[in-house]
């Protein structure tokens, strides 16, 4: 075990190898970043801390930013303020006035910390017509269990734009907002009404999922938020143009129940981050690439702008008790490995704490080999679908977060769920070992997807027509295309469709819809023929749960459903019509249609036919740079590029633990090898943790590299690359 050391002995860098104040082309917000949330302060604390003792804590910790808590936050936001402003119901201390100078002499740069989601019942109950109500008429009480949520569009909107205009005047280098949120159901306060009859031309009531005034409900409390950001950065840079902004977004996770749409945020903001880090009770039911999952769809939604991923020190929500070192050095090296910047949030009183330290190590990793993560890009030919419009209108869960408690959402699908689809599919190409990324809608329907080979679409209901015309556009130019269950049959209000609208390219027509479940059923391998059967432990596996009726135009069945099975010791019953997984040429390119919730069951099960089927699909019809062989498929394989310099970045995150989360201990992976397939000669590889020159040897498929040892992460370079 570690022990908790004073962190007056953690220094392990220099300050000037912390200092973001070096001459550089680009603005410091675009070179990486470690940032620090090591906040909570209660005025009691507050008035206890010493601004150079802190600032210098920080530095030794290797952060470079910080978000520097503004408010009385420990207990709700309650008018108490630590910088001077005219908001104030009491500002007992100017710390941002003491603290911003000895934080910019330390090379730290300063982001005001700005609460703008949160009221204690106490101020709240001053304000009453600022509050956000439910549609049965009643105020919000209960945000984390005990506070209430300012609405936007209320006179509480001018009282948060006077504390940023208040902010702007200290020597800040920019503000994060963390919100502005709706919770689900609401805001039905008058200040929403008045505007969404003005908007609409009529009276806001309780909506019911699905129908177009539930739509126009959603558009409303997207347009809104997004209103504020922009009057937000407005009032920011009027005096502090060079600031930046941002505030918390979503992650993967449904955009509606809290209406934060990143598309229509990102005009407004200078980075765009999530919780993809915060880990909440269980962690056996939370995903371990988690964090490298959200990194990967921001990438997608930023428009070029900089990611951070948020990591929670603390197994949430016992906040007082941060995870295991393990735990955390894997967040950020999933965080990392996919382009984001990390940032690290825990009380300032837990500072010494073991998990705080591995967050140090970790920091000062990335500060003294930034050169990996500026300028880099992805090298992957494969790209996963995140579908917004199916997330919203389709069915999905909701995962938990600190603006989505457990219960909230749309609820669980009898036949469906979007986000365990979403999840499965993320899980199996991980465990493929198949570079890959996520995409949103947005990025298809501009026609972006023609740098990948393969598109992957899991259970992705609902698509807007210009999406569904890139996507045959792709596939008929010679892409690939993989899709399940229902993808299409709805268009992106949810509406049912008399076909899927991808059937020309799926090869297929409807037939009698949804049938199932089926928890003893199953399918068999009925053509051979290409290499998506090839290595399978059966001929006959395990149904998903729930199918889908169709029949082949144009498509060849590869696997045909059984008929249903009597019992579980009955004889196996005969083969079905009903098509299980079908092969579709369309134009130069090919779809593999999946009539069944295959990306849920597997989550589910785990089933290692399932994942060789996709593993094989996704060979067949894509290539990559780089293949690893002789680890297990719990190393998580991320390939980028960085064309300035010539170089190719293979991250492998190794998240082998001891078979339980938290994780503990990694177990080390010796001698993972390296296939770099893309090379007409001689090329150079070294490993960056380990700090060492990997020794390579002519291949069949190009030059193999052995990788003596793997912690949890390390990154290789390989050099000279070309990704043309």
């Amino acid at each position: 075990m570690v022990e908790p050391r004073d962190w007056e002995k953690v220094d392990q860098g220099s300050e000037a190898d912390l200092s973001m104040d070096h001459p550089s082309p680009r603005p410091w917000w675009r070179r990486p970043i470690t940032i620090c949330d090591l906040g909570l302060y209660s005025v009691d604390e507050l008035l206890g801390i010493d601004p150079a003792r802190l600032a210098e804590q920080k530095r030794k910790l290797g952060f470079n930013v910080e978000h520097l808590t503004s408010s009385d936050t420990y207990g709700g936001e309650r008018g108490v303020f630590f910088f001077k402003t005219r908001i104030a119901v009491d500002v007992p201390r100017d710390f941002f006035g003491e603290y911003i100078p000895e934080a910019h002499k330390r090379g730290i740069k300063v982001l005001a910390y700005y609460n703008v989601h949160w009221l204690s019942l106490e101020f709240a109950s001053k304000h009453p017509s600022w509050l956000q109500v439910r549609s049965d008429g009643t105020p919000i009480k209960d945000l984390y269990g005990r506070g209430s949520a300012p609405c936007v569009n209320s006179a509480w909107r001018n009282w948060a734009l006077q504390g940023i205009e208040d902010l702007s005047k200290y020597e800040i280098d920019g503000i994060f907002l963390d919100g502005p949120i709706f919770v689900a159901d609401a805001c039905f306060c008058n200040s929403c009404r008045e505007a969404f009859r003005d908007r609409y031309g009529y009276e806001l009531s309780k909506f019911e999922k699905g129908t177009k005034q539930w739509r126009d409900f959603v558009e409303f409390r997207y347009d809104s938020i997004a209103s504020f950001l922009r009057d937000a950065e407005a009032t920011l840079k009027k005096r502090r143009p060079e600031a930046v902004i941002y505030m918390n977004c979503t992650g993967v996770s449904p955009s509606w129940p809290a209406a934060r749409d990143n598309r229509r945020l990102m005009p407004y903001q200078d980075i765009l981050g999530a919780e993809g880090g915060f880990l909440y009770y269980d962690l056996r039911k939370t995903p371990l690439w988690k964090p490298g999952m959200t990194a990967k769809l921001l990438e997608s939604q930023s428009g070029g702008k900089p990611t951070v991923v948020f990591i929670a020190g603390a197994n949430k929500g016992w906040d007082e008790y941060l995870l295991p070192p393990a735990e955390i050095r894997l967040m950020y090296a999933e965080t990392v490995a996919n382009g984001a910047n990390p940032w690290f949030g825990i009380p300032l009183r837990l500072a010494d704490r073991p998990g705080a330290l591995a967050a140090a190590e970790m920091n000062r990793f990335i500060q003294s080999n930034s050169d990996l993560f500026e300028d880099t890009a992805s090298a992957a030919r494969v790209a996963l679908l995140w579908s917004g419009s199916t997330a919203d209108n389709y069915t999905a869960s909701v995962p938990v977060t600190d603006f989505t408690p457990k219960g909230s959402g749309s609820g669980k699908a009898l036949a469906g769920n979007f986000y365990e689809s979403f999840v499965g599919a993320y899980e199996a190409l991980s465990r493929c070992q198949v570079p890959f990324d996520v995409i949103d809608e947005e990025e298809v329907s501009t026609g972006e997807i023609s740098r990948y080979d393969l598109v992957i679409l899991p259970n992705c209901a609902c698509l807007s027509q210009s999406s569904v015309n890139s996507l045959r556009s792709f596939v008929e130019a010679g892409g690939g295309l993989i899709s399940t269950f229902e993808t299409s049959r709805y268009d992106s209000t949810g509406s049912l469709l008399d076909r899927p609208s991808l059937s020309d390219v799926m090869g297929v027509e409807m037939g009698s819809g949804i049938f199932g479940p089926m928890n003893l059923d199953y399918i068999s391998l009925v053509d051979s023929s290409t290499p998506i059967s090839r290595g399978l432990s059966s001929e006959t596996l395990p149904a998903p749960t729930f199918g889908i009726d169709v029949r082949p135009t144009t498509a060849k069945a590869l696997f045909l459903y059984r008929e249903k099975m009597v019992s579980r010791y009955s004889p196996l019953p005969p083969l079905s019509e009903r098509p299980a997984i079908l092969l579709n040429q369309y134009g130069r390119g090919r779809s593999v249609f999946i009539a069944g919730n295959f990306f849920e069951h597997y989550l589910q099960y785990h089933n290692p036919d399932f994942r060789l089927l996709l593993e094989n699909a996704v060979r067949w019809l894509s290539s990559s740079p780089v293949t690893v062989h002789g680890s297990p498929r719990s190393v998580d394989l991320v390939v980028r590029y960085q064309p300035l310099r010539r170089r190719l970045l293979v991250h492998l995150v190794n998240l082998t633990g001891e078979m339980t989360r938290p994780i503990e201990r990694v177990v080390p992976i010796r001698d993972v090898a390296i296939s770099f397939h893309r090379t007409a000669g001689e090329v150079r590889a070294h490993a960056r943790m380990l700090g060492a020159s990997l020794k390579g040897r002519p291949g069949k498929n190009g030059w193999e590299f052995v990788l003596p040892v793997l912690e949890e992460y390390e990154v290789v370079t390989i050099e000279p690359y070309d990704n043309g």
